[in-house]
């Protein structure tokens, strides 16, 4: 079997694994519930913005929501379809993610192959695959992004891959917010390193800019005017406040240590090859570094792969998912590196190791999704049941589970007054502490959170 079908062999039977598992996944999470919910309003009454139980929702960007909205509808008739739907969107993004990855070695089967188990070996990265999140879309434009500058700088500087390269900027943009910015500082350390003239030709398009600003600030414009400023007071004090300026910083490490943890087998085999090749002296050092100067390609590929790591190890609080769109850098990087310095004997060795990896990551996830599915959609089920009937609101504070399969928004009360209203009315009120009105009618525990809830109601 040659490299190319084997290739198409492992993406196509990891892709059919995780589809089986999404059959059977329910929402495994707070967050891909809340995810969940948003693609559900949307489908159901599709606005420019987005909506969670019923208020307007500028937290995140809307492009997932609108694009998974679109590819969902289909699935829309029942909650349970809808968490299979958008699992299968998560599937079809990460494998077209996949697709372009090998469309970038250009027929290096060898090199394409390393790098593709070397992405499926990372269990952090492979868990995504069907996860309910903006995440696999983000990975795919980011990527693209990538991809049509690499193009431009190295293949054939169209002006079509300049203008593409910042489409799909935006995409990102518009998917996650401007994590991918951290991409463009790799681009100036490049261009200033090598005095090419491309980069900053693709940095200083006026076009290009104006492709990227006027959707975005349109984006927080709209909502600006539409709601004034304080619908980004969220977007605020989580994304900008906490994540990126909180004087309760995580340690600095903190990146490294995952992209470490993440790619373990890599970094022992490159620690192995840099003490084999006593890298460690002075002179072979400069000359490494000689050659790597001259190797523009590499030198593009390793600064535009480290460079948002040092940068985002500067930010306050820490998520290790916001490494997940450098992660198929650093594949490409290992791989070239292990083809180019290590013998056919000792790649065949290593492609088996690696093999099994994804093997055993695949056994790990399975075993996990089935474990915890069984009871998660029992208990879920029961909820649905017994508990989201007639008219309901929260008192106080809400539960995603409640608002996700509730036919409708569900009303939040804050005061006494308009409790003692719709407990009149006929309304059950839930909620997770005990209230001094009504009477207590059921109970239930979350099964994310193992809280109790309770449900009142007038009689």
């Amino acid at each position: 079997m040659n490299l190319k079908t084997q290739v198409f062999l492992v993406l196509f039977l990891t892709t059919l694994s995780f589809l089986i598992f999404s059959f059977f996944q329910p929402p495994s999470s707070y967050q891909e519930l809340r995810r969940a919910i948003l693609v559900k309003e949307t489908v159901k009454d599709f606005k420019i913005f987005q909506t969670y139980n019923g208020e307007p929702y500028f937290t995140k960007p809307p492009l997932y929501t609108w694009i998974a909205s679109v590819w969902s509808k289909p699935f829309s008739s029942d909650p349970d379809k809808l968490v299979f739907g958008l699992r299968c969107f998560s599937v079809f993004c990460y494998t077209l993610f996949f697709l372009v990855f090998i469309k970038f070695f250009n027929k290096d089967w060898q090199s394409t192959f390393f790098s593709l188990i070397m992405l499926l070996a990372n269990l952090r990265f492979l868990s995504f695959f069907n996860r309910i999140d903006i995440e696999p879309l983000f990975v795919l434009f980011s990527f693209l992004m990538f991809y049509f500058s690499y193009l431009y700088l190295f293949v054939v500087p169209k002006r079509i891959y300049q203008y593409l390269f910042y489409v799909f900027l935006t995409a990102g943009v518009l998917t996650r917010g401007p994590l991918n910015f951290f991409y463009l500082p790799g681009l100036l350390v490049y261009g200033f390193l090598t005095k090419d003239k491309k980069v900053f030709n693709l940095l200083l398009n006026p076009l290009g800019w104006l492709i990227l600003l006027i959707p975005s600030l349109g984006w927080y414009g709209y909502g600006y005017v539409a709601f004034g400023k304080e619908i980004f007071k969220e977007f605020f004090n989580t994304d900008v406040k906490t994540r990126l300026l909180d004087q309760a910083r995580d340690p600095w490490y903190y990146y490294f240590k995952h992209l470490f943890l993440n790619f373990w087998f890599g970094f022992i085999l490159l620690f192995y090859l840099f003490w084999k090749q006593k890298a460690y002296h002075k002179e072979r050092t400069k000359k490494i570094w000689h050659k790597l100067r001259q190797n523009r390609e590499f030198l593009f590929l390793s600064i535009v792969a480290l460079l948002p790591v040092v940068l985002l190890s500067f930010t306050g609080k820490k998520f290790d998912k916001y490494l997940l769109w450098v992660y198929s850098f650093w594949a490409i990087i290992l791989s070239k590196i292990f083809v180019e310095n290590f013998s056919t004997s000792f790649l065949l060795i290593l492609k088996k190791f690696l093999l099994g990896l994804v093997l055993i990551n695949l056994i790990i996830l399975g075993t996990i999704t089935f474990h915890n599915s069984n009871q998660l959609s029992y208990q879920l089920q029961a909820i649905k049941r017994e508990i989201v009937q007639g008219s309901l609101a929260f008192w106080q504070k809400e539960n995603p589970i409640i608002i996700f399969y509730a036919s409708s928004p569900v009303k939040v009360l804050t005061t006494e007054e308009d409790l003692s209203n719709l407990l009149n009315q006929g309304y059950n009120i839930i909620s997770e502490e005990k209230i001094p009105q009504g009477k207590l009618k059921k109970n239930f525990v979350d099964p994310y959170k193992k809280t109790v809830w309770y449900v009142f109601s007038k009689n």
